[in-house]
C-alpha cells in the first residue's frame, strides 16, 4: 500500500469535517485532498492527488508562500495565513462569484517512515463570520452619520458618541479575544480567554459558557463570569430554547418569551445563543442580568457576533487536540505510541541524570498471546490488549506513562522510581492482570498471565536505549523460565 492510500486510510476523519483540508510532500506534491475542498474548488481528489499544487494554483509557488511552506517540511512550528494578510491560500468561488475569504493553519506532521514531515493546511472559511463583522461595523457607520445629522441636538449628539465609543471599545476587545484565542493551544486555554473577554465585553451581565458532551445530550459548565448563580452548572440539551431552535433566545422584558427550563430563577432577561459551526452544536454560550432593560438589542447583535467567534476558535482546537491525539496514540489500545515513548523516555533519562534520581521500566508481555488468536480470532486478541491497556492506565501516578511498544508488548515508564519499588509494581500489576475478566461475544477469553521484565537507570545503564535493553533481556529471561513472573535485570 503506497503512501497515498496510508494517508487517506489514516486522515479519513478529515473528510467528514467542515474545513478545508489537504496534506503536501516536501516536493509539493499533493497526497490528500478532502471533500470539502472538492467541493470548493470543483477539483476532485483523483485529479490533484499526485500532481504539484503549484500546476493549480501557481501563486503558492511565490517566496511569501514557498519559503514558509518549506520551514514546515524541515519540522518547523505551524505557521498562520490569517484573511487580514491573505484574504485566501486556495481560491474557492462561492456562488456570487466571490472568492472565499480564509484563515490557514499549516502544521507539520511526521512522515509514515518518520523520515521528514508533510505539511497539513487546514484552511476554514470565514467569509459569513467576515461579512457579519461588516455588518457590525457599517452599523457603527450609520451611528456616527446620525450624530453628523444631529449636530443641533446636543443630548443627542452625546448619546450617540457614547454608543460610538462603546462600539469602538467592543470591536477593540472583541479583536483582542479572538488575537488571544488563536494563540491558545487547546480548548482548556481558551475557556479563562472567553471568560475574562465576557467580563469586558458585558460588564453589566453575568452569564456561563457551556459544552456539549459526546452523546450531545449534556451541557456542562466550563468557565462563568460574574455572579452567576441563576443557571445551573449542567443541564440537557432539550432544556435550552435555543439548542431546540438552532438559534438564539432572548428573553427581556420588553417582549414575552418562554421561558428554558434550565435556569434556576424565572423572570429574570437573559438570552442563550448556540455555539454551532455547519450545523454542529458545540455548546451554548449564556448572558443574564436581574435588571430590566439591560440586554439590549446592541448588547444581543454583540452576543451573537461574539458567540460565532468563539464556536470558531473552539472548533479549530478541538480538530488541533484530534489530530495531536492521534499523532501521539496507538489507535487500538490509547495508550502512547512508540515514538512518543521514545522521546518521553530520553527527555526523563537525561532529566534523571541532571537531578540524580532513579527511573524505572517495566516491559509487559502476555503469554501465550497466539493461543489467544487462534482460539478466538484476532478481535478477541485486540479486546485482550484494550482490558490491558485499562489495567496499565490504572496503575500509573504521577509522571507515570504506558505505551504500546509493539505487538503485544506493552511498556511502563516509572519517573524517579526505585528498581526496588519498581519490581513491586510489576508484581501488583501481574496480579491485577489475573483478575481481569475478559469476554468477547459472550464467550470467555480465560485468565491472562504476564511477563515481565523490569530494569532501572542508571542501574542497568547511562542511556535510555541501555535501560530498554536490559529490561527487554529480562523479560525474556522471564518467558525462559516459565512465564508468568517478573524478572528484574542483573
Amino acid at each position: 500500500m503506497n503512501d497515498i492510500q496510508l494517508l487517506e486510510d489514516k486522515f479519513v476523519l478529515l473528510d467528514s469535517i467542515p474545513v478545508g483540508a489537504c496534506i503536501l510532500q516536501e516536493d509539493f506534491t499533493v497526497v490528500f485532498w478532502n471533500k470539502c475542498l472538492e467541493e470548493w474548488t470543483h477539483i476532485p481528489s483523483w485529479e490533484i492527488i499526485g500532481g504539484n499544487i503549484g500546476t493549480y494554483f501557481p501563486h503558492l509557488m511565490q517566496a511569501k508562500y514557498f519559503s514558509r511552506f518549506k520551514q514546515i517540511f524541515e519540522g518547523g512550528p505551524p505557521t498562520i495565513f490569517s484573511a487580514q494578510l491573505h484574504k485566501y491560500i486556495i481560491p474557492a468561488l462561492l456562488p456570487n462569484q466571490q472568492f472565499r475569504i480564509q484563515h490557514a493553519t499549516v502544521t507539520p506532521i511526521p512522515r509514515l517512515n518518520n523520515r521528514g514531515f508533510y505539511a497539513l493546511l487546514v484552511i476554514q472559511d470565514l467569509t459569513e463570520l467576515t461579512n457579519r463583522i461588516q455588518d457590525y461595523r457599517l452599523m457603527r457607520d450609520q451611528a456616527l452619520a446620525e450624530i453628523k445629522e444631529r449636530r443641533q441636538a446636543e443630548a443627542q449628539l452625546q448619546q450617540k458618541t457614547r454608543e460610538l465609543e462603546q462600539r469602538n471599545l467592543e470591536l477593540t476587545h472583541l479583536r483582542a479575544m479572538n488575537d488571544l484565542l488563536q494563540s491558545c493551544l487547546t480548548m482548556k486555554e481558551a475557556y479563562p480567554v472567553v471568560s475574562q473577554s465576557m467580563a469586558r465585553l458585558f460588564p453589566d451581565l453575568q452569564g456561563g459558557l457551556f459544552i456539549i458532551d459526546r452523546d450531545r445530550q449534556l451541557l456542562e459548565s466550563v468557565v462563568t463570569w460574574g455572579d452567576n448563580n441563576q443557571i445551573k452548572t449542567q443541564f440537557l440539551a432539550h432544556e435550552c430554547w435555543a439548542l431546540h431552535q438552532e438559534k438564539a433566545h432572548f428573553a427581556t422584558s420588553q417582549e414575552s418569551s418562554l421561558s428554558c427550563q434550565h435556569l434556576h430563577v424565572l423572570g429574570t432577561e437573559y438570552g442563550c445563543i448556540p455555539m454551532m459551526l455547519h450545523g454542529e452544536v458545540l455548546g451554548v454560550l449564556h448572558l443574564s442580568c436581574p435588571l430590566a432593560e439591560q440586554l439590549t438589542e446592541a448588547q444581543q447583535l454583540l452576543a451573537v457576533t461574539v458567540t460565532e467567534n468563539v464556536a470558531l476558535a473552539l472548533a479549530n482546537l478541538k480538530l488541533r487536540e484530534t489530530l495531536q491525539y492521534q499523532s501521539v496514540r496507538d489507535p487500538l489500545t490509547g495508550l502512547f505510541n512508540r515514538r512518543y515513548m521514545e522521546e518521553f523516555l530520553n527527555r526523563e533519562t537525561h532529566r534523571a541524570q541532571q537531578e540524580q534520581h532513579s527511573l524505572g521500566i517495566i516491559m509487559v508481555d502476555v503469554d501465550r498471546f497466539k493461543n489467544f488468536n487462534d482460539a478466538f480470532g484476532h478481535e478477541a486478541g485486540d479486546r485482550i490488549l484494550r482490558e490491558l491497556a485499562l489495567c496499565l492506565q490504572r496503575q500509573l501516578r504521577g509522571l507515570d506513562i504506558a505505551c504500546r511498544y509493539g505487538g503485544d508488548e506493552l511498556l511502563l515508564i516509572l519517573p524517579e522510581t526505585s528498581l526496588t519499588e519498581t519490581w513491586q509494581r510489576a508484581e501488583k500489576l501481574r496480579a491485577e492482570a489475573k483478575n481481569l475478566k475478559v469476554w468477547h461475544r459472550q464467550q470467555f477469553l480465560g485468565a491472562i498471565a504476564l511477563s515481565l521484565g523490569v530494569a532501572c537507570f542508571p542501574e542497568h545503564g547511562l542511556k535510555s536505549e541501555a535501560v530498554l535493553r536490559a529490561a527487554d533481556a529480562a523479560l525474556l529471561r522471564a518467558k525462559k523460565e516459565g512465564r508468568d513472573r517478573t524478572i528484574a535485570a542483573s
